[in-house]
């Protein structure tokens, strides 16, 4: 074909052509399958099952390997849907679907299915499946969760699978917080898989601290914070730290340390030795804390919000920044626009704002971080200005 001057309907067609060679190949192929399960040799290869062999000889994905296998014999038992993919008529994932939908009980009539799309006859298909014992069995013994960090342990992924009933608690539970959390921080809109890990992060912060996420004061334990004094040195104070038997962290993690509990710092040669140790401190004292919440009614200060979930007492002026510790430069907060619009996106409370309305103001828009080091010594000449 002459790509180029073809027209669309000419690709389509051609695009239609290939499909259907694909769907008459796998037709052939099933039909070696069930030849080489009837011959077991699988079993004499060494193979666990015929997935597995299917996998290792095709060089294929185990989740191709599985469709192949199961649409192989389940359309032994359907011979219209088999002769339909031998011609071409229909594709293989579509034969797949039919196959997954044909192999229960009271389907009714296959030709029914000719006004769905494959993902439609999936959900037909998942919508009739009757759960057996062994079903239930199966999918609770496959249960698992696995969180992996990445090398410096500054970003973390989850993976898992759950039984039914357990994913559907879990999915309620992470609603149920979620909704504790305004869907906009500020004017930026927050998505609903951003509220659900941090539903997930705020009931972990249940478990660990107890209680029923109102209390006014969380329970804190000691941070050692360690800094690589010649990495600081070499980078003008900006290099990053790490905290004892944890993560990486940068300037908006040690930010909201700083907020909460009891701080130690200790400074490090690039051999680990101690260079010097500083001494603990809790950034609030709990007197003055309890005296701020109770000040502000023990509840989120900021305007319209109605939360008081987990609430915890924030500096307005940043105590990196040389903001006081007394009770004009303090406020309470919950834990959404304290962890995740002040120290997660960059918001800072206006400090001319009423203080039982306190606004947000937006975090600043950093350009790269050459750009920023120039702004901060003063060395950026002929800079355009930014919309």
């Amino acid at each position: 074909m002459d790509i180029e001057n073809a027209t669309n309907d000419e690709i389509e067609r051609e695009l239609l052509d290939r499909e259907s060679a694909i769907a008459r190949s796998r037709a052939e192929q099933m039909v070696l399958l069930r030849e080489v399960d009837r011959r077991q040799t699988p079993t004499a290869a060494g193979c666990a099952s015929l997935g597995e062999w299917v996998c290792s000889r095709l060089d294929v994905a185990p989740e191709t390997a599985r469709d192949l296998v199961a649409t192989a014999r389940r359309l032994e038992e359907l011979p219209d849907v088999e002769d339909a993919v031998a011609a071409g008529v229909i594709g293989f994932d579509r034969a797949v679907a039919v196959g997954r939908f044909g192999g229960r009980d009271d389907t009714g009539d296959l030709t029914d299915l000719d006004g769905y799309d494959v993902a439609g006859i999936r959900r037909l298909a998942a919508k009739r499946r009757r759960m057996s014992r062994i079903d239930e069995e199966m999918a609770f013994n496959d249960r698992y969760l696995v969180v992996e960090p990445n090398l410096d342990e500054s970003q973390w992924r989850l993976n898992g699978r759950l039984p039914g009933f357990a994913g559907r608690i879990v999915v309620d539970a992470l609603d149920a917080k979620a909704g504790m959390f305004p869907s906009e921080s500020g004017s930026v809109r927050v998505s609903r898989a951003a509220r659900a890990a941090d539903a997930l992060w705020a009931i972990s912060l249940d478990t660990l601290c107890g209680g029923d996420g109102v209390s006014i004061e969380d329970p804190r334990s000691v941070l050692t914070v360690f800094v690589d004094a010649n990495e600081a040195a070499a980078s003008n104070g900006r290099a990053g730290v790490t905290i004892e038997g944890g993560p990486r962290v940068g300037e908006a993690a040690i930010e909201a340390i700083l907020c909460d509990g009891v701080v130690e710092v200790t400074a490090r040669a690039s051999d680990g030795t101690p260079l010097a140790m500083g001494r603990r401190s809790r950034v609030i004292p709990p007197r003055l804390r309890r005296f701020v919440l109770d000040r502000d009614g023990a509840a989120c200060t900021i305007s319209g919000c109605t939360s008081r979930y987990r609430l915890q007492v924030h500096h307005i002026t940043r105590w990196v920044d040389g903001g006081r510790t007394d009770l004009g430069n303090l406020t309470t907060v919950c834990w959404f626009h304290h962890q995740v619009a002040i120290h997660g996106r960059g918001f800072r409370i206006d400090p001319e704002s009423p203080p039982q309305r306190r606004r947000l103001l937006h975090p600043p828009i950093h350009g790269p971080p050459w750009l920023d080091q120039a702004r901060a010594e003063g060395t950026v000449i002929n800079e355009k200005p930014r919309f």
